[in-house]
């Protein structure tokens, strides 16, 4: 926690009570959260910090690279801690994701965007579908 307050600190910005509460949220959960659950648990430990206030700090966050915004096709975006590159399977139920682990901008795609000289300065890759979990709530009459 405190090298993340750090990382806060050298892009020039206050570490605020809002900002160490949502960075202690998203350092304590396993899996991407969305606003609203973040703003729950923020809720829990200071009642007095909005909602409002969650999404505009979350922003900023994001846009100095300390959490990363995954962006659902269908539902919210969800936010994590930025631990670095990372690409994941996405439910569309649930919102749960999981970390892939490898990159696929290895071996053939590399080798095609070689041999084609494109300079690639950022890439995305998600696969959706849906967890173990929503496939059995959607399969139960």
């Amino acid at each position: 926690m405190t090298g993340l307050l750090n990382e806060l600190s050298a892009h020039g910005y206050k570490i605020t009570p809002q900002r160490r509460i949502i960075l202690q949220v998203l350092s304590e959960s396993c899996r991407h959260l969305s606003v609203e659950e973040i703003g729950d648990k923020v809720k829990q430990i200071e009642p007095g910090i909005s909602v409002a206030t969650v999404y505009r700090n979350l922003n900023l966050l994001a846009e100095i690279g300390i959490v990363s915004r995954l962006d659902l096709h269908e539902g919210p975006a969800r936010y994590e801690l930025n631990q670095g590159h990372d690409h994941h399977l996405v439910c569309l139920g649930c919102g749960h994701a999981i970390k892939l682990g490898v990159c696929p901008m290895q071996g053939e795609i590399k080798k095609i965007i070689e041999e084609s000289g494109f300079e690639v300065n950022s890439h995305h890759f998600e696969v959706t579908g849906y967890c173990q979990e929503c496939q059995t709530r959607h399969r139960k009459p």
